[in-house]
């Protein structure tokens, strides 16, 4: 009896060794009082950027209503629709905002012109260690080295088999398969990979004036697709057991070097053809002067850009915990799943990251 015993203990032991898995939380060290939020990404060679709200509970939450969003529709400036609940409730205009870069430079940090965030001429380079402070709030980051992808090869594909993929339906039959290496990396390293199809043109619609037929209005259009599929265990992570918003379930486009590991890895990634635009006749009521400073622009043919971004390790693990919080929100028989904050006395998540980008064009 004593035998049987200790070989179902130690059988019980090998199999939780097995099951053995890593569980990503942050808990908060102390009890936060603020109801600030704070949301930046330092990325390399682009000005900083911070976003600063108030924090609301869920059910305390301010609701967006029609003046906020018409102040976008109409590309002006929020500060012009004070009277708007939503944007008084919800935007801070008055903050003291500070990046401070590697303990020695100082910069302010002012309101931009829309009034909803907050700008500076300083950009970000890979080493430097940022803190925002704003308030009580801090919060700090460190810009990882430039990741490396290479492409070795594409080839378009006349034949969609994603066309139609987890209620989302793709408008195009044309697919580019793309294949891809990344370098052998360190431990400690972090990714996303962003793989957008876009294609953009410049269009126009035609009147009859004074008898002539000629052009009445120019404007650039956007179609773009950031979607892609791939087969390779480097985007699988088996918590992801729902798919969301057209990703699969099981897919992520965020990981680590796990796999990766010291030796060069290659995959094969297929990104869905975007459509070419259709413009409707009355939105010409809407034609925003940002769009009228494009017209001069050249048209960009059907593309593929393919961007290994590396990440900081608090942004990883933000991003992560979005992944597992979409899926399991509307779950009523899923544990909670906290979004993962790095902000001290306050709320939210300041990380960093650089990348490598390169575009592949359909060849029209």
């Amino acid at each position: 009896m004593r035998l049987r015993l200790c070989i179902l203990l130690s059988s019980s032991l090998i199999l939780l060794s097995a099951c053995e898995k890593e569980v990503e939380f942050n808990a908060p060290d102390t009890e936060i009082d603020s109801d600030m939020t704070l949301n930046a990404i330092a990325v390399e060679g682009e000005p900083l950027t911070v976003y600063l709200n108030k924090a609301y509970s869920v059910g305390k939450a301010p609701l967006l209503n029609i003046g906020y969003q018409f102040a976008f529709s109409q590309n002006e400036a929020l500060s012009d629709y004070h009277s708007d609940e939503y944007y008084r409730k919800t935007f801070i205009l008055d903050a003291d905002v500070q990046a401070v870069v590697n303990g020695q430079q100082t910069y302010n940090l002012t309101l931009a012109n829309d009034s909803t965030r907050y700008v500076c001429d300083y950009r970000p380079k890979v080493g430097d260690r940022i803190e925002v402070r704003t308030g009580k709030l801090h919060v700090e980051t460190i810009v990882p080295p430039n990741p490396k992808i290479k492409i070795l090869n594409y080839k378009v594909i006349a034949g969609n088999p994603y066309k139609y993929m987890d209620g989302m339906r793709y408008e195009t039959d044309t697919i580019m398969r793309i294949t891809c290496s990344i370098p052998a990396t360190g431990k400690g390293q972090y990714y996303r990979l962003q793989v957008r199809g876009e294609r953009k043109q410049v269009l126009w619609t035609e009147v009859w004036y004074n008898g002539e037929l000629g052009r009445h209005w120019d404007y650039a259009l956007y179609s773009m697709q950031d979607i892609f599929f791939s087969e390779d265990e480097l985007f699988t992570d088996n918590r992801l057991s729902e798919c969301f918003g057209g990703w699969p379930a099981y897919f992520s486009n965020v990981f680590n070097n796990t796999i990766i590991g010291g030796n060069d890895y290659s995959f094969t990634i297929d990104s869905p053809k975007p459509p070419a635009g259709s413009f409707p006749y009355d939105f010409q009521n809407h034609i925003t002067e940002t769009m009228e400073q494009q017209v001069n622009e050249p048209d960009v043919p059907a593309r593929v850009m393919v961007e290994l971004q590396a990440l900081s390790p608090e942004l990883y693990r933000y991003l992560k915990s979005v992944e597992l919080f979409r899926i399991t929100k509307n779950d009523a028989f899923s544990e909670p799943v906290q979004i993962y904050s790095n902000v001290q006395n306050g709320w939210g998540i300041f990380g960093a990251l650089s990348y490598d980008r390169h575009f592949v064009e359909y060849g029209e």
